[in-house]
Order: structure tokens, then sequence, then C-alpha cells
């Protein structure tokens, strides 16, 4: 088979196409910033009330990275290792909250990684194998497969659809210490991404994990299909948004993927999520009123054979109204104000001195903070790499 034609580079280091996001209402300038002429604006008080309720809101640091494709491997070591940092910041303080410094230390708050990836497809720790359609283990196989810890089935991702992780501590007082409501949360943010973009009757399917379009509702609902075609695969539910979590003492990581406008026919190389008699669709498609993917086991079809000319392009348009609806919406379902962050979650700089994104240290900002205040109270000079400094502070140490 051909090579696959998407390109993967690093991420930009300022991320948004259409320029930063607008500043969390926390972070956000009243038109009258005087006390004095506050007063005069509004006598009833309401805009400190406002301002109270916007503090109230804890402040979650942003990596949006969606911009460009990030492998599925360096996005997954970049969740354990924030996971891993928020756990040894909580366990110093499990209550404890960071909400007014603007360049706070990598894992003294949640994160919020929203990215996209090449073509991929994981498994989660219970999948089975089954669904795929495809043997990972050939030269051939059409992507990568990754079995990972999430919950779930076997999920395909790829250009065109964009994948939300929430590095989140649930038992913070704010959230509920229950992955059932974190994934009914992750349901409800990706069916208000749907409304507002105005696809038809997004919602839940009775006893299916993940968010859909065309539902019928619970009873006594009047949501109703606007599609013609009742009978044909156009008015069918389809599923847009595929949900796999986990959590480490409530602190989540994994999260949901949403289908904006990947290339569907990829789906067929498996079982999405073991479900094989309804379709999987995207935002895009059921905008256009046309039909989805149906993929069963034994359907005797598989993905596309790409060459280096025929590359997936998704409307990049509808992927930018995508991107600040799902935030948005984000924002709404957790009560949460999210803080942009500019470049990578962190760097790990390698032994041999490269800057190396996902590498063996595991190195963040704040550990290397702390490295570097050692030296000054140590007087050690901080140059040059993290390997170079911890043996001169081994030395120091020894001397000491």
């Amino acid at each position: 088979m051909a090579a696959q034609a998407w390109v993967t580079r690093p991420p930009a280091a300022v991320h948004r196409p259409g320029g930063p996001r607008p500043e969390p209402p926390s972070r956000r300038q009243h038109s009258c910033p005087r006390p004095e002429t506050r007063r005069r604006c509004d006598t009833s008080g309401a805009l400190d009330l406002a301002a109270s309720a916007s503090r109230a809101r804890p402040v979650v640091d942003l990596y949006d990275l969606s911009d460009v494709l990030t492998p599925y491997a360096t996005a997954w070591e970049w969740q354990r290792a924030i996971l891993n940092l928020r756990l040894e910041y909580l366990a110093r303080d499990v209550n404890a909250r960071n909400d007014d410094d603007d360049d706070a230390p990598l894992g003294s708050r949640d994160v919020v990684l929203l990215v996209q990836h090449p073509p991929v497809v994981t498994l989660g720790t219970g999948s089975t194998p089954d669904n795929l359609k495809f043997n990972p283990e050939s030269p051939n196989a059409p992507f990568p497969v990754h079995r990972t810890e999430r919950g779930g089935e076997a999920t395909y991702h790829g250009p065109g659809q964009l994948v939300i992780y929430p590095i989140m501590n649930l038992q913070d007082g704010h959230h509920q210490p229950d992955l059932h409501w974190y994934m009914r949360s992750l349901e409800d943010v990706a069916v208000a991404t749907m409304e507002s973009l105005g696809v038809n009757a997004p919602g839940r399917v009775d006893g299916l994990t993940g968010a859909w379009a065309n539902t019928r509702g619970i009873p006594g609902d009047e949501v109703q299909s606007r599609h013609p075609k009742e009978d044909g695969i156009e008015g069918r539910e389809h599923k847009l948004a595929a949900i796999g979590v986990r959590a480490r003492r409530w602190v989540t990581y994994h999260g949901m993927a949403l289908n904006v406008d990947p290339d569907l026919r990829h789906f067929r190389a498996i079982v999405p999520c073991g479900i094989g008699d309804r379709p999987v669709g995207s935002v895009a498609q059921m905008l256009r009123g046309v039909g989805g993917i149906v993929s069963q086991l034994d359907d005797g079809l598989g993905p596309p054979k790409t060459s280096d000319d025929d590359a997936w392009s998704a409307d990049e348009a509808l992927m930018r109204r995508c991107r600040a609806a799902m935030l948005d919406g984000f924002e709404d379902v957790f009560s949460v104000s999210l803080m942009p962050r500019q470049g990578t979650p962190f760097v790990v700089e390698g032994d041999d001195g490269r800057d190396d994104v996902g590498g063996t240290m595991a190195l963040s900002r704040m550990k290397k903070a702390e490295l570097v205040a050692e030296a000054a109270t140590r007087g050690v000079d901080s140059a040059g790499t993290v390997q170079e400094l911890r043996e001169r502070l081994k030395v120091a140490r020894l001397s000491g």
C-alpha cells in the first residue's frame, strides 16, 4: 500500500488560525473599569455579581493545537505526563486552586488539550481486536493501532476530527467524582457543539455512549428529523462523537472525539465502537443531508487505498466554527474558564541536550523551574542542558 499522504509537523507556537481566543470571563475587562464609573453604570451591583460568579469558575489551561496534526503517541504521552504532574500537585493539597496566576506551573491546575491526529486506530483496555477489519501486525495495515488505558472499543482518529483531552480533577468540589456524570457531561459538550452548528436533532441514544444526530429524543419530546428520506440512511441516527475515558484518583485523561469533516470511508477499517448496525457521521455530512457510513465486520468493505495525490482536505471554515463552539460548550457545561496557553504543553529536554517532545525524562516546566531554583540557592550555574544542570547539582549536594 502506498504511503499515507498526510504530513505531520510540529505544533505551531501560536495555534489558533483566526487569532487568539477571547480571554475567559475572569480575565475580561469591564467597559467601566474605575470603581466610581462602575457605580454610575450599574447601581444595582449586577456587574459586581457577574464578576464574582466569573471568578468562582476554576481556570483551566487550554492548549489548542488543533490546527496541525499531532501524532497520537505524542498526545498520549502529554496526557500521562500532565496527569502525573497534576497528581503530584494535588498530593500536596487536594483542595488547592491556582486561578490567579496567568503563568501557573503545568500541573497546578486542570488542563485541556485540543488536537487533530493523523489517521490512527485506538483500542480501549478491554477492546476486542475482532472489531478490526485488518491485521494490525501486517506491513500493509492501513493505519497504526494503539491499545490504550481508556474504556470503549475500537475508534478511528484522523484529519477533520477534533479530539479533546481534559486532564481534570473531579473531586475538587466543583465537579463530581463520578465517571458516569463526567461522560454524560462530555456528551453534553458534543451536543451543544452540534446544536450551535445547526446539526439536526443532536442528542443521545438510549444504552449507547457518545453523541448522536437525528435522534428522536425521549418520549414526550417533539424533536423530529428534518430529513425527507425517513426510510433511508439519511434519516437514521448517526454517531458523531465517540467517548473513552480513564481516571486515576479522580483525575481524568483521554476524552472525546467529534467528527467535524473527516474522511468517513476510513471508518470502514473497523467496527466503530463495536456498533455495526448504526451509521457513523460527521458535522459536514449531516449539514449536507447525506448518509454516513455503516461498517460491519463481514460487509467486505475496507478503507480506501490512498496515494500522495488524494490527501483528505477538511473544510477549514467549518473546523474553525466547530473549534470555537466546542470550547464555548466545554466552558458552559463544566462551568470553567479556559486560559489559552501558547505552544505545546511542555518540552522535555533529553540527556543529549536536544529538545524532545514526549521524551523519557518527563521534565515539565515546573520540574525544570525547581532545579533552576535549587541551583540559585546553591550558587550553581543553571545554564546548559537539564542533564548538565543535574550533574552540577549532584556535585554541589555531595560537597555541601
